[in-house]
């Protein structure tokens, strides 16, 4: 696998005996879809016609044994950080030795950008993003192609596009990370607005304004509670309850679990992380109820319209989907499953235990006014 950058010292390894265990109890396994031969650059890839040689994905995650092997090279354009994507990657070359991707890592609006102004000429097969919202900015550009409706179908609409251009492919929640020596989570409020008012948290609350799926949060508040409300909470936290403000989840949870910071709002699954190698630290996550704090939103793939592999980029996609992949991003990352068959084995709670807000990740796609409004207000790193 190439990147543009440095290259990573190391690789991590994942236990693949949860896969053959689901495969052999049957819950992650979609039947009779097998795919004769392989799908690569001389298999036929027409630009207009995914083909009947596409593998179908089900309700519940399939396997990789049931989708078409893998061959050729793809492109892809991605806005999620190495440690949380490239093992993957890396897992799906080892699986196929004669497929390849090519990764140019870049932020989420970095890589955006570069895909407005390269248009129909671009290289890039697929746009793997951190958040949602490039997607559907993706999306209204008119930059995406529409996806296999196997692939949309089996992803929970709240969590992909409804016009089939875009799919989620993990997802995460908004939470309330805490210090359980210092916080009963039964006590802590389900109101974000809280959070910026109590004077409990004064001092030692933290965020972190630069991350993309901070913005989409704010954009979501906006949406949801108006403009004149989510400045105030802006300014709130940082006026008055002297918000610590951080340019790295990790480091930001890590201080929560281990340093002097008390609360911090971030993705639970930078929690989930810490408490699946040190299960006890200092460290646990609450949730606010049905407003922007719980937020559920999602990491995803389009296939560019301006692919010339399309068959190729919608296989690789089923098996970023089936049952291994969903499989790698509970157990690597601490982030949930979009399929059906694949539980979240964490520490934290599951997403029926929370209750996110219904909310179209479509509005998503335009977050200049939330980060004027951040910057406006002084929350920024």
């Amino acid at each position: 696998m190439a990147h543009d950058g440095s290259d990573r010292s190391g690789r991590t390894e994942i236990d693949h005996s949860r896969r053959r265990v689901l495969a052999a109890s049957g819950i992650a396994i979609a039947g009779s879809v097998g795919v004769a031969g392989c799908l690569g650059d001389d298999a036929g890839d027409p630009f207009d016609d995914y083909g009947p040689q596409a593998a179908a994905l089900e309700s519940t995650a399939v396997s990789w044994d049931d989708l078409g092997d893998l061959e050729g090279e793809l492109t892809i354009y991605s806005g999620r950080t190495r440690d949380q994507i490239d093992p993957l990657f890396e897992m799906i070359e080892d699986e196929y030795p004669d497929f390849t991707v090519e990764v140019d890592q870049d932020g989420n609006e970095d890589q955006l950008n570069s895909l407005r102004e390269e248009g129909e000429n671009s290289p890039a097969d697929i746009f793997y993003t951190q958040s949602s919202g490039a997607l559907a900015a993706l999306k209204s550009d008119g930059l995406a192609r529409e996806l296999p409706e196997d692939i949309t179908g089996a992803v929970d609409d709240d969590w992909s596009d409804p016009d089939g251009e875009w799919t989620g492919a993990s997802g995460r929640v908004r939470a309330i990370m805490y210090d359980t020596d210092e916080f009963d989570g039964a006590d802590l409020p389900e109101d974000i607005f809280a959070y910026a008012e109590d004077e409990q948290f004064q001092d030692v609350i933290s965020t972190r304004p630069n991350s993309g799926t901070f913005r989409s949060f704010i954009t979501a508040m906006i949406e949801m509670e108006g403009e004149d409300e989510t400045r105030g909470w802006v300014s709130d936290m940082v006026n008055q309850q002297n918000a610590t403000l951080y340019s790295s989840g990790s480091q930001q949870a890590e201080e929560v679990a281990y340093g002097d910071q008390d609360i911090g709002l971030g993705n639970q699954y930078y929690a989930g992380r810490i408490l699946n190698e040190d299960p006890d630290a200092t460290l646990d996550v609450a949730f606010t109820s049905d407003d922007p704090g719980c937020l559920f939103n999602v990491s995803g793939v389009a296939i560019l319209s301006a692919s010339d592999r399309p068959n190729l980029a919608a296989e690789f996609t089923r098996h970023i989907l089936a049952a291994e992949g969903q499989e790698f991003f509970v157990d690597v990352n601490g982030e949930y499953p979009v399929i059906d068959g694949v539980e979240y084995v964490g520490d934290l709670p599951t997403v029926d235990e929370i209750n996110p807000p219904s909310f179209d990740l479509n509005a998503l796609g335009d977050v200049e006014a939330a980060s004027d409004l951040l910057r406006e207000e002084g929350m920024t790193v």
